[in-house]
């Protein structure tokens, strides 16, 4: 999330960094499109057994295709369990803060670092990098910007924080 200097409205990063129009608008719906996805595969690989086959080779393609359907089902399963790649910032000029948000599993955010900009000696965009570092000069944060307009965004909030 990026906040103005001369706005009392947080502008969400989201708005620069999806340039997809067909994504999902919450993480809650993927996943439960997902677990329902997992769900229906694994009963179905299992629910093949209820059809009798005439013959061995029937039975060894069933046995192919339950096993198939069971891995892909648990390997959906498992994809629940990881957490969000995706992390926002928030440059408050007022407070003089730049702070890191993570979103877990079930998109939640939650506040992993917060650093004062004072305390920053370099914060750089580059490249569609956003770096900053101490005054020892160790990088300390480098994220991945998704589009030159959170880029512009970007350079525009720190350039009113500095």
């Amino acid at each position: 999330m990026l906040k103005a200097a001369d706005s009392k409205q947080p502008l969400q990063a989201e708005e620069f960094l999806d340039d997809d129009p067909y994504k999902a608008p919450s993480d809650v719906v993927r996943r439960f499109i997902i677990a329902c996805s997992a769900t229906a595969i694994c009963l179905a690989g299992v629910g093949l057994w209820l059809v009798p086959a005439e013959d061995s080779a029937g039975q060894l393609i069933k046995l192919f295709a339950s096993a198939i359907m069971l891995a892909t089902g648990l390997f959906l399963f498992n994809g629940l369990n990881e957490k969000s790649e995706a992390a926002a910032i928030e440059v408050d000029p007022k407070k003089r803060q730049l702070r890191v948000y993570e979103y877990d599993a079930r998109g939640r955010s939650k506040l992993k670092t917060c650093y004062s900009i004072d305390d920053l000696h370099d914060v750089s965009v580059a490249d569609r990098r956003l770096s900053a570092s101490n005054s020892d000069g160790v990088l300390i944060l480098e994220m991945p910007i998704e589009s030159d307009a959170a880029e512009k965004a970007l350079r525009s909030a720190i350039s009113r924080a500095s």
